[in-house]
């Protein structure tokens, strides 16, 4: 018994995963972090891995992208969305320097803690987003134009290899780097940065935000590298699941039906 629950189990978890590629994915309270960064920083070579161990523990909760400044990686993308926040703090940063939706929050390696306070202080005060949601159909990413404001894709790459001969502090890869973004205003009007072609490992950030700069109204990621995640967590919880089912029916003592009720 317990090993057909598990395939049936199987069975069901597969095919939402497989449905799940075409499904909308609709804004949520996202937290966006978008860091300033470059391969020759050290401390941004210090701070990278730690990055990836955040975005992991915190999930659906944050967005966190890399804009390289004055390295191999800057490319039109970087740029212009440097370019978007300078709408509203023209100041020129460091590396590292964290924007915690939209707002500068800390520079440097020590400065995480600031980051961290106002992640949760973002994810206490923002409302509910608009019901607007982007689809997956052939790698090719699917929105609507929004009612007001912009709506911003941004195309993430993971594990990105670093370039042979630059100047580089850390490791041979980089993690979420920002390689291509497209913009959508509700005139319709489309501009499109890098390249928006899906690599083999990649996160897509859909935001909806003020055309003038300042906090998004509603951000959510999708992520190949997370299907694989929640995929692995996924069947271990169904496993456990099927094993204690399976010793339900092994120890529950049979009723005999020799002995009659006593009425």
């Amino acid at each position: 018994m317990a090993i057909l629950v598990l395939a049936l189990c199987l069975t069901s978890t597969t095919t939402a995963i497989a449905e799940e590629n075409i499904e909308k994915h609709w804004l949520k309270r996202t937290v966006l972090v978008e860091e300033r960064t470059a391969i020759w920083c050290p401390s941004c070579a210090e701070i990278d891995p730690e990055l990836s161990l955040v975005a992991e523990s915190h999930g659906a909760r944050t967005a966190i992208v890399g804009l390289h400044v004055d390295d191999a990686f800057t490319n039109n993308a970087s740029m212009a969305r440097i370019a978007y926040q300078m709408q509203t703090d023209d100041t020129e940063y460091g590396t590292p320097t964290f924007f915690v939706d939209g707002i500068k929050t800390a520079e440097g390696y020590d400065a995480w803690s600031d980051v961290q306070k106002r992640i949760l202080s973002q994810e206490n005060l923002r409302g509910s987003p608009e019901e607007i949601a982007m689809s997956l159909v052939d790698d090719e990413i699917v929105v609507e134009e929004p009612d007001y404001g912009q709506l911003t894709i941004m195309v993430v790459q993971h594990e990105k290899e670093v370039p042979e001969g630059v100047d580089n502090e850390g490791e041979d890869t980089r993690d979420r780097v920002l390689i291509g973004m497209k913009v959508i205003n509700a005139n319709g009007n489309v501009s499109i940065y890098g390249d928006m072609e899906l690599p083999e490992s990649w996160s897509v950030i859909l935001i909806h935000e003020p055309v003038e700069g300042g906090e998004p109204y509603g951000v959510v990621e999708i992520s190949n590298k997370e299907v694989e995640e929640d995929q692995d967590s996924h069947l271990l919880i169904i496993l456990g699941i099927c094993v204690f089912l399976g010793a339900l029916l092994v120890f529950i003592p049979k009723q005999d039906p020799r002995i009659p009720e006593e009425e």
